[in-house]
């Protein structure tokens, strides 16, 4: 049965783990780039909020898929899923996302 990628069911390695981080931390810069540069040429400018909107809605969904392969990853290592909670300090999750890409999983 294929992975799925939005859940928090299964375990992932470390690579699996810095690779799927890096790419939802690519997506919603790339996107509200994109979203910034088309709505500010639109109208001369008039719905730049919009683009920001869209930035913000896909950087929400990008820290749900990080929350879920986060999820994954600290049963990979037999730690608490309560460790998660960890994301929401400011720098205490940066801190949390080196220490998983770092230790290796359980056999």
């Amino acid at each position: 049965m294929k992975e799925q990628l939005f859940s928090s069911l299964g375990s992932i390695n470390r690579m699996h783990y810095f690779l799927r981080v890096l790419v939802f931390i690519a997506i919603p810069f790339l996107v509200t780039v994109l979203a910034l540069n088309f709505f500010s040429h639109w109208h001369h400018g008039t719905h730049l909020p919009l683009g920001i909107f869209i930035g913000l809605i896909t950087a929400l969904i990008a820290l749900f898929a990080i929350l879920m392969q986060t999820l994954k990853r600290l049963n990979d290592l037999g730690r608490s899923p309560f460790y998660s909670v960890l994301l929401a300090i400011p720098f205490v999750n940066l801190l949390l996302v080196v220490f998983l890409i770092c230790l290796p999983g359980k056999k």
